[in-house]
């Protein structure tokens, strides 16, 4: 850390830049070590300000450049969001005396007023990876992305135009749903066909000839009759999800399940893709991490964090990851807030130790009732893969917002 690191104390920057001080847990956050943070920041605890206030920070204190910063988010409008603050902060300090105190020689307004971060959502960075390393599995970095409405599409005709015997009772439109979910979930999870074919059989047969329990009927109940119809859909739509992939294919076309999955296998396969982005980027954000699944997990880890068996990097990068389990919306896509616990050591700090943990627990977003009663309906959340304490409302009259 240089000389101005341990000096600049954020709420010092906070006022060179006209922004009001942050609370004792953003600045924590703030001017943490460049290394691995996992920070659990509850709803309206202003974690858009606070990330955007890490990167001026680290620019500040010389110990990344603008264009060495990577931001990552789930929507457009969030990755919007969050640059145009990084961006507008990053020119705050680019007109700042302060940043003359800091740095006479001028090299990091010169820096600034040259480098530009990069703020994207998950799914376009993985296809700029696919786009530059596909070729290295080897995998064909398709020219076609499908969006939803032509992913359906396509399925529909594959779904449509299938000649074989299909033990499924329901109309083309509903196994076009069917097929999409399935090839969904395979691609989030990194799983191909065959291997979930061998598993459900092999599920399939310990199910159908398992011995009824202690003063069970004879006959399943329809709870468990219905869990099987459920493997036996799956293995009658397996041939579809091929036949899916292979038009798409034929089409040279990629969904963003297929995008997401060349990517993680990229990254994981070739450790050379690591060291380019690890070369390009010293910063990483990580936004909505509770609401990232397996194959997001995969595709960072190999990039930016440990790969299982693998040694601790002697440079680490401050890579922050920033979520809430209480606020996991994306389950039913294949997400995990488990991820936010797994996220310690998965990128662990400079001694291989778990990454330290902040709390964002202050809101700046609702009154102290809202919150009481939040509280109480998120205690089951707040005790499962991440410990999270209760969030209080702020009492100051010079609120940092996250608007």
């Amino acid at each position: 850390m240089t000389l101005a690191a341990g000096l600049l104390a954020p709420s010092v920057l906070a006022r060179a830049l006209g922004l009001p001080a942050p609370t004792q847990q953003q600045a924590a956050v703030i001017a943490a070590p460049p290394e691995s943070a996992l920070v659990v920041a509850g709803a309206g605890a202003g974690k858009t300000e606070t990330m955007a206030a890490r990167v001026v920070w680290l620019v500040a204190t010389g110990q990344v450049l603008p264009e060495q910063v990577l931001g990552l988010t789930f929507t457009r409008k969030a990755a919007q969001q969050l640059g145009t603050r990084v961006r507008s902060r990053l020119r705050r300090l680019a007109g700042s005396p302060l940043l003359d105190e800091l740095d006479p020689g001028g090299g990091r307004r010169a820096a600034l007023l040259a480098g530009e971060p990069t703020v994207a959502t998950y799914h376009a960075y993985a296809g700029r990876l696919v786009s530059e390393h596909a070729l290295r599995l080897p995998a064909e970095p398709a020219s076609r992305l499908l969006g939803q409405t032509a992913s359906w599409q396509l399925a529909h005709r594959v779904v449509s135009s299938w000649a074989a015997d299909l033990e499924v009772d329901r109309v083309p439109a509903t196994v076009t749903g069917y097929l999409l979910a399935l090839a969904g979930e395979l691609g989030e999870h990194l799983v191909e066909p065959e291997r979930l074919r061998r598993f459900t059989t092999e599920l399939l047969e310990v199910m159908e000839t398992a011995p009824p329990a202690k003063r069970q009927r004879a006959d399943p109940s329809q709870k468990y009759k219905d869990k099987m119809f459920a493997q036996r859909l799956r293995t009658e739509l397996l041939p579809l999800v091929e036949e899916y992939a292979r038009r798409k294919s034929a089409e040279r076309a990629m969904d963003f399940s297929d995008q997401l999955a060349i990517a993680a296998r990229v990254a994981e396969a070739r450790p050379e893709v690591g060291e380019i982005e690890r070369g390009q980027y010293r910063a990483i954000l990580l936004d909505e991490y509770q609401d990232t699944g397996h194959a997001q997990r995969v595709l960072l880890r190999a990039l930016f964090g440990r790969i299982p068996g693998e040694a601790a990097r002697s440079e680490p990068l401050a890579v922050t990851a920033v979520g809430d389990p209480c606020q996991s919306i994306y389950g039913w896509r294949g997400a995990s807030a488990g991820n936010l616990a797994r996220f310690r050591t998965d990128f662990p700090g400079p001694d291989g130790e778990p990454a330290r943990e902040y709390g964002l627990l202050t809101s700046f977003r609702n009154p102290a009732e809202v919150l009481d009663l939040a509280n109480v309906v998120s205690e089951p959340l707040r005790t499962e893969a991440v410990s999270v304490d209760t969030t209080a409302a702020d009492i100051r009259p010079d609120k940092l917002t996250d608007e």
